[in-house]
C-alpha cells in the first residue's frame, strides 16, 4: 500500500509523530554515527563506546532509524550505513540535522502557539534577543548554522549558474553572502568576472579562508557590511541569496533602500528566494515559511508580494526565473526616484 493510500487517520498520524524520526536523526547526527560507520559495519557496543553512549538506548535509536531506511541492522545488533545515512556524514547534511533539531531551535518552537496568537517572534520570546544577535554570542551554534545554510544552498548553486545569464556583469556584489560559496561557483563559471562578498564581521573571516581555498583571491574580496546602514557601491549587479526571507517587510524595505542607494543606474538586483505558489499547491516554501515565522520573524513570499516590496523600495520586478531546484531567481531593475 502506497503512503497516499493509507487511511486518513494513519496519514495524519505520520505527521503528528514526525519527531519520532527527526529526533533520532538528530541524536545520530550529534553522535556522529554515520561517520563511524563509514569504515564498515559495527556492533552497537562499539558504536556506544565510540560515541560515549548507553548501548541499550542507542540500539533502540538505531533500530528505529533502520526501520525507515536510515542505517541498516545486518545481524546481531550490528549496523551498517545506507545510501540515505551517507547524507548524515560530516560535510553532508549532518549540520542541517543538527541545526533544525538543536536545543535552541526547540526552545523557540515552544513559543510557536504564542507567536501565532500575538504576532511576536517566537525565538525572541524564548531567548530575549534576535537570532542574529544570539548567534553572535554563541559561536559554536553560529558555526553549525552557517555550515547548514551553506550546505542547504549548495544544491541550488549549480541550478542558479545554469539558469541565469551573468554575462555583462563585470563586478558582482553578494550582499549577506555568508561564506561565499555561491560567489565562488559563479566566479568559476564566469572567469572574467570579479566578485565582492559583504557580510557581518563574525562571518567574513571564514569567508576569506574559503575564497583562498577556492583559489579565487585574485578576483574576489570579502568586506564587512551592515546592510541596514551601508552596502558597497560600484557593482554591476547585486546578489541577495536567501536574505530577505529572514526579515519583516519593513526591514526588507530598509535593506533594499540601502541597496538602491549603492547601485548604479544600470545595475541589476538579483534575489534568490523561494516563491510561494498560489492556492493549495504543495510547496516546501509554505513549510519553510513557518521556520521563518518562529526563528527570524521573516517570511517566504508570493510573486505579488515580491513585486510590491520591490516597487516600494525603488525597483521594478523585471522577471522571475524558475530553476531546477526550489529557489527562483527574482530580477529587479533600479528605478530612479
Amino acid at each position: 500500500m502506497k503512503p497516499s493510500e493509507l487511511p486518513l487517520p494513519e496519514q495524519l498520524m505520520k505527521f503528528i509523530v514526525g519527531r519520532w524520526i527527526s529526533k533520532p536523526i538528530y541524536v545520530a547526527a550529534e553522535l556522529g554515527i554515520a561517520d563511524m560507520l563509514a569504515e564498515g559495519p559495527k556492533h552497537i557496543d562499539d558504536l556506544a563506546q565510540s560515541s560515549k553512549s548507553h548501548a541499550p538506548y542507542l540500539f533502540r535509536v538505531m533500530r528505529a532509524l533502520a526501520s525507515v531506511g536510515i542505517f541498516s541492522e545486518i545481524e546481531d545488533k550490528r549496523f551498517k550505513i545506507t545510501p540515505m545515512a551517507e547524507h548524515l556524514k560530516t560535510g553532508a547534511m549532518r549540520s542541517i540535522a543538527l541545526m533544525f533539531n538543536s536545543d535552541w531551535s526547540d526552545e523557540a518552537w515552544k513559543y510557536f502557539l504564542e507567536s501565532v496568537k500575538t504576532g511576536e517572534t517566537a525565538f525572541e520570546k524564548a531567548h530575549g534577543m534576535s537570532v542574529s544577535k544570539w548567534l553572535e554570542k554563541n559561536p559554536r551554534a553560529a558555526e553549525v548554522f552557517n555550515e547548514a545554510n551553506a550546505k542547504k544552498a549548495a544544491s541550488t548553486h549549480r541550478a542558479i549558474v545554469d539558469a541565469y545569464d551573468f554575462s555583462g556583469i563585470n563586478t558582482l556584489i553578494d550582499v549577506g553572502g555568508g561564506l561565499g560559496v555561491l560567489m565562488a561557483e559563479i566566479l568559476i563559471a564566469n572567469p572574467l568576472m570579479e566578485g565582492l562578498v559583504a557580510d557581518i564581521p563574525s562571518v567574513i573571516q571564514n569567508t576569506r579562508k574559503m575564497i583562498k581555498a577556492r583559489g579565487i583571491e585574485d578576483r574576489c574580496r570579502a568586506v564587512e557590511c551592515d546592510f541596514f546602514k551601508s552596502i558597497p557601491s560600484g557593482g554591476d549587479a547585486y546578489l541577495m541569496s536567501n536574505i530577505l526571507h529572514d526579515w519583516t517587510d519593513e526591514q526588507c524595505h530598509l535593506i533594499l533602500t540601502t541597496c538602491h542607494r549603492a547601485m548604479k543606474a544600470e545595475s541589476r538586483l538579483v534575489i534568490l528566494e523561494m516563491v510561494i505558489p498560489p492556492g493549495n499547491e504543495p510547496s516546501i516554501a509554505k513549510l519553510l515559511d513557518l521556520e521563518m515565522l518562529v526563528i527570524t520573524g521573516g517570511r517566504e513570499r508570493t510573486e505579488s508580494e515580491f513585486k510590491d516590496m520591490l516597487e516600494s523600495s525603488g525597483f521594478k520586478l523585471s522577471r522571475i526565473i524558475p530553476t531546477k531546484e526550489n529557489v527562483c531567481i527574482i530580477e529587479g531593475i533600479k528605478v530612479e526616484k
